[in-house]
């Protein structure tokens, strides 16, 4: 599987790089001079799209303008509105959201707003088709033969043309890229909420089973975190665990989600982000570098189907990385090192996964791999599927568990596990929500100077609709009353019932999607939130649990 690294956000960019970086010339301008092929290692290819156009342009330095024909490339999809035009103009007075607004609001309920006005609001979307130039169109990727699938769903400029800068890059448009890895922050705000419009298309292209990953790293704990994010702990969490949230409940959505812990990775490189960056890189390198076993080439929709199948929602997965001097027998000593809390990027029960991706480098057994991690975790071997690569160095393992939590109600008091990580996350974003429910809304918090360059930012005033439609979002029909908070409906609600399913060992955690601006209002900001009915899995599990009891009490008899 070839990949294409999409790069999302500040911190998403400069992962990217470390997986960008050119195999053969390391000085950029002499390969352009020469016009010599830039070339990756693995030969995979990628792209940062970036809402801050000063750091994409002015401060970093690896990155080229894709509208200048550079490589590698950054894209600002926001530039495709035209500043004032009237797409830009009716956004901002009917909603208050300003779809130009690049770098300042780093929240991960910005994009998903305006991403669904685009989605929802008719009269937008009769706007946006009559006012679309040729220019503009040939930037979205519609131009005769290809129009129709580049429009398959309600044009939304900002969001098509992020795909339509990525769409090239892949063998659904004309390169030769079979997979998608999103790396983003989970904390920044700022890139998450490109993925799921993106998704979209892909699905929408009737690619079911074309491979889409989210790399994301979890914010750390404590008030300092990458200086870069200017916020406090709790907001940041706020923020990773409203982009976790839409990316887990996205029916059809991502093939899974790789979730990195960066309170493990700075215990590790102090405040070095660069080395830890790096880290990163390293770690995937048995997933992204070239040079399969010959004849064991994974198709990538197999990759794909191993992921996710059987599930209704994407999974997290969790890595375990190894690496070893070359050896004989190297497998039982890679497997034990990767399950260790040296190999664990991310708190969990390795025995409680219900599936293993493993992709290892370097002379190594597969069935060895197989029965040694089914042997270590008890997960079926049948659920342990190996992928080798051909080493240059040391042998390396990724193990990717797939949702090794669950089963155990005392887990989440339990320091190193998913399920206590999670309920801190939880719990810290809804206290946030509480005690500053204002900043929800944006209200005064834009008033202050930018500490990046000391220029006053425009502040956010929302209209009243907008406003509307996000307390319905966040705290239901009860609103943030002592007593209603999270109540029965709405984002504070369902982080709740998601603690709660976590404390009783319940898998998943995630059940339903939430929208600010739902297609069926009638009016704007009557969003009533209201979770649909439990799933198949649910009904099942509740009846198989009230026969269990049952049969316990002795009221009925067992088979």
């Amino acid at each position: 599987m070839r990949l294409c690294i999409v790069g999302i956000g500040g911190a998403g960019g400069k992962i990217a790089q470390e997986f960008l970086g050119n195999e053969d010339l390391d000085f950029q301008l002499l390969s352009r001079i020469t016009d010599a092929q830039y070339i990756s290692p693995g030969m995979i290819q990628g792209i940062w799209l970036e809402a801050d156009k000063n750091d994409a342009k002015n401060i970093q330095h690896f990155f080229g303008d894709l509208n200048e024909g550079c490589y590698p490339c950054f894209y600002i999809p926001h530039d495709v509105v035209t500043d004032g035009c009237e797409v830009h103009r009716i956004v901002r007075e009917k909603y208050g959201y300003d779809v130009k607004k690049q770098g300042f609001v780093r929240d991960a309920q910005y994009l998903k707003a305006i991403f669904e006005i685009f989605d929802t609001d008719k009269e937008i979307q009769a706007i946006v088709a009559k006012t679309m130039n040729k220019e503009m169109i040939e930037s979205l990727g519609g131009n005769g033969a290809n129009s129709s699938a580049s429009f398959s769903q309600a044009p939304n400029p900002i969001f098509d043309s992020a795909w339509n800068a990525i769409r090239d890059f892949t063998t659904l448009g004309k390169g030769e890229c079979d997979g998608i890895l999103f790396v983003v922050s989970f904390g920044g705000g700022t890139g998450t909420g490109f993925i799921n419009p993106i998704i979209n298309h892909i699905r929408n292209e009737g690619k079911a089973d074309y491979p889409v990953f989210a790399l994301g790293i979890l914010t750390e704990p404590g008030d300092y975190a990458d200086k870069a994010q200017f916020s406090k702990s709790a907001r940041r969490n706020l923020a990773a665990i409203s982009a976790i949230y839409d990316l887990l409940t996205k029916g059809g959505g991502a093939n899974g989600v790789i979730i990195v812990d960066n309170e493990i990775l700075l215990e590790r490189y102090g405040n070095d982000y660069v080395a830890a960056n790096k880290f990163i890189h390293k770690m995937m390198q048995p997933l992204v570098a070239a040079r399969d076993y010959p004849g064991e080439i994974p198709p990538s929709q197999a990759v794909a189907q191993h992921s996710s199948g059987g599930l209704s929602r994407p999974p997290i997965f969790v890595p375990l990385f190894a690496t070893l001097p070359r050896c004989v027998d190297p497998e039982e000593a890679l497997i034990k090192k990767a399950l260790s809390e040296e190999g664990k990027l991310f708190g969990c029960s390795p025995e409680k996964a219900d599936f293993a991706m493993v992709f290892c480098r370097g002379f190594i057994d597969s069935e060895k791999i197989r029965m040694i991690l089914s042997r270590e975790t008890g997960i079926a071997p049948e659920s342990v599927w190996p992928s080798r690569k051909m080493g240059e160095g040391n042998n390396e393992i990724l193990i990717l568990l797939r949702n090794p939590y669950g089963g155990d109600t005392k887990a989440y008091l339990k320091v190193g596990t998913l399920e206590n990580r999670f309920c801190m996350v939880i719990s810290q974003a809804l206290q946030y929500m509480s005690q500053q429910p204002e900043d929800l809304f944006y209200e005064g918090k834009q008033e202050e100077k930018s500490k990046k360059d000391g220029k006053s930012t425009e502040q956010v005033k929302l209209t009243e609709a907008s406003k509307e439609a996000l307390k319905m979002f966040f705290f239901g029909p009860e609103g943030m009353g002592k007593d209603g908070f999270g109540k029965t409906s709405g984002f504070a609600f369902e982080l709740k019932e998601a603690r709660r399913r976590l404390r009783n060992g319940k898998v998943p955690f995630f059940l339903h999607p939430l929208r600010i601006f739902n297609k069926d209002d009638k009016h704007v900001g009557d969003n009533k939130n209201k979770a649909p009915e439990p799933d198949k899995d649910e009904i099942a599990r509740a009846v198989d649990k009230r026969i269990d009891e049952l049969i316990k009490r002795g009221q009925i008899r067992g088979v």
